[in-house]
């Protein structure tokens, strides 16, 4: 299992000439506590800049913390074991990218980009090593024959894609942590590479933690799972995903559902939520509620303290951070109403 307590990510952004300038301390996480073990389905969802990717990047080894723990079997992320330790973490937490053309080294042959960590980490023996490339890349959908000996540029973008998928896999990780996978794959494809990420990861027990600005991959990544939902880099709401999406409780949850278009025909929208302001405002406030700007429910106690993730009186699993927290029910499925 890994357990995340606390955890926040800090960087220093210079600002100004060389003559005055100055610095300012961004907070792209703060205080995440999450429980993600093999076999879950984790959706996390917010807007572009809420933290997301920096949250996957620390739980995927690659940005170091700068508070909070963040343990694997009992082993925490950092410990006194130094590199021995960091490089057993990078093979039990894999990441994949947001870019499958920013993430393959557009000189070297696609089998080359598989052989190095196989070897780097002793995977197979040496004359194995294109038997079990033929594996990986058989595995997320893709013709070994017609893959191996190409370049990236020779690839559409749905196969590199796959590719991606399929490198990750060579290390034979427990946790995948997908960051927005399918957002520069055309339409077409995505579903089939969200089917094939899901298939393997049932396959193998693998926890999958999808990141998305899009409640709908959301939905149907994390089906039977969990949604984790993010503002300026704090988890205001989680819970399992039919509980999240049927009676969301914080008024961004709300507002993101809202947004996503509905089914004519399929789906009734029976509430909806719009924030005072459709603009990230990129600032944490050191007291009071992140999205108290934004919020229409927004009082005195908003501005002045900030809510606690808390677990609802009634299903305990579903989680919120709002001082007027209410559920509501946002979309209607007229299938389940007329039968």
């Amino acid at each position: 299992m890994m357990k995340i307590r606390d955890v926040s990510k800090h960087f220093t952004v210079k600002k100004g000439s060389s003559l005055s300038r100055t610095r300012q301390i961004v907070r792209a996480v703060q205080n995440v506590t999450l429980d993600w073990d093999l076999g879950d389905f984790v959706a996390i969802v917010g807007e572009s800049g809420c933290g997301k990717s920096t949250l996957g990047r620390m739980l995927a080894g690659i940005t170091p913390p700068t508070s909070g723990t963040i343990t694997l079997d009992g082993e925490i992320l950092g410990g006194a074991r130094g590199g021995a330790q960091r490089k057993a973490f990078a093979r039990m937490a894999q990441l994949i990218p947001q870019d499958p053309y920013a993430a393959l080294n557009p000189v070297r042959r696609i089998k080359d980009l598989f052989y190095d960590p196989l070897s780097y980490h002793k995977m197979v023996p040496r004359g194995q090593i294109q038997e079990r490339v033929e594996e990986l890349l058989t595995m997320v959908g893709l013709n070994p024959a017609n893959v191996m000996n190409k370049y990236p540029n020779q690839l559409s973008g749905g196969q590199r894609q796959r590719v991606v998928v399929a490198r990750a896999l060579t290390v034979d990780p427990k946790f995948l942590i997908a960051d927005e996978s399918v957002s520069m794959v055309d339409v077409s494809l995505r579903i089939g590479i969200m089917d094939n990420m899901k298939a393997i990861s049932r396959q193998r027990q693998l926890g999958l933690m999808f990141i998305t600005h899009d409640f709908r991959v959301a939905r149907y990544i994390a089906q039977g799972g969990r949604i984790a939902v993010m503002y300026l880099g704090q988890i205001i709401e989680q819970g399992p995903t039919e509980e999240v999406l049927k009676q969301p409780m914080h008024p961004y949850t709300q507002a993101l559902i809202s947004a996503v278009p509905i089914l004519e025909g399929r789906e009734q929208r029976v509430s909806e939520v719009l924030p005072k302001s459709y603009e990230l405002t990129g600032v944490v406030p050191h007291e009071g509620c992140p999205f108290e700007p934004r919020c229409p429910l927004a009082t005195d106690i908003c501005v002045k303290q900030a809510p606690e993730l808390e677990a609802d009186p009634v299903i305990a699993e579903h989680l919120v951070a709002c001082h007027f927290s209410t559920p509501r029910e946002m979309v209607r499925d007229l299938r389940v109403t007329s039968a």
